[in-house]
């Protein structure tokens, strides 16, 4: 596993699947989201910046590990998706614009919980 996604994942009980791994890695992400958001609203700007910079970098992570050549439609998808993130943190975190954070977050959401219903269907 690469050793930043490792660590920004660590956690007191270790997942028992590479799906449970993923819902909490969105779940972070999700949380880290909300957290950027907050520290614009209060002006600390190397805050955000510090959150955003580990957020792009599980979201690159992420990205690359898509297997494009047998993932089909659903890494296609992903793609244009974590693509569309990163374009929107670069925005946020150059501006400090709330809104595009909102969008990464509106995006997301709905494929963590795609991923945490498979989970709970495995379960």
């Amino acid at each position: 596993m690469n050793p930043y996604l490792k660590a920004y994942t660590s956690l007191d009980s270790e997942p028992s699947s590479k799906e449970e791994l993923l819902v909490e890695v969105y779940e972070r992400l999700l949380e880290k989201l909300r957290l950027a958001i907050l520290a614009i609203k209060e002006g600390d700007v190397k805050q955000k910046a510090e959150i955003l910079s580990k957020v792009t970098d599980v979201i690159v992570i992420l990205k690359s590990s898509l297997d494009m050549e047998n993932g089909g439609e659903i890494a296609k998808s992903l793609d244009a998706v974590y693509a569309f993130c990163l374009d929107r943190l670069l925005r946020a975190n150059a501006h400090n614009d709330s809104k595009s954070l909102e969008e990464v977050i509106e995006v997301l959401t709905p494929v963590y919980e795609g991923f945490k219903e498979v989970v709970q269907k495995k379960g």
